[in-house]
């Protein structure tokens, strides 16, 4: 095929095609680093409540209510974590080149990555309800909270069944 017969407006799509995948891998690497910045946060952070409560013994309910809501935030923050680990080689895998991933991570197309992020994100606000729940001192409406967090996790539920 002659160079003047090609279709108009290839250059300009092979152009932003190509400046897309860079785009992408922006994101996937910024994905990663938060998902790397987010873990060796809650490590340390854990790290450091441990070493406080090794060195600092009371034996009190309410502080141990306020260690378990410290060690609920703890575990909220891995879990974001995981989230930006799920988006970092999902957009890869979607955006640049297939990937070694494990099969419960792969990703064929946006829905899969849309599914394994609201399957997380309805698991954040579960665990983001308990530690405000267990350190509740009456100052605002638990039960609307509650409520407010369930209908998010309700809609997205069913979101997630209609699509199936």
């Amino acid at each position: 095929m002659k160079a003047a017969c090609r279709p108009r407006g290839s250059f300009v799509v092979n152009t932003i095609a190509g400046a897309s995948s860079w785009l992408f891998m922006l994101a996937v690497i910024g994905s990663a680093l938060i998902s790397v910045a987010l873990s060796v946060f809650g490590f340390g952070l854990a790290v450091f409540t441990l070493y406080e409560v090794a060195f600092n013994i009371q034996v009190d309910l309410v502080v141990l209510k306020g260690l378990l809501a410290i060690f609920i935030g703890i575990i909220d923050i891995f879990l974001v974590a995981t989230v930006f680990y799920i988006v970092a080689p999902g957009l890869y895998e979607l955006f640049i080149a297939r990937a070694p991933l494990p099969g419960w991570l792969r990703i064929c197309d946006l829905d899969d990555l849309k599914e394994k992020l609201l399957g997380l994100v309805i698991i954040v606000l579960a665990v983001l309800f308990l530690g405000d729940a267990l350190t509740w001192l009456g100052t605002f409406n638990i039960l609307a909270y509650g409520a407010a967090i369930g209908a998010v996790i309700i809609s997205l539920s069913v979101n997630t069944l209609v699509r199936h």
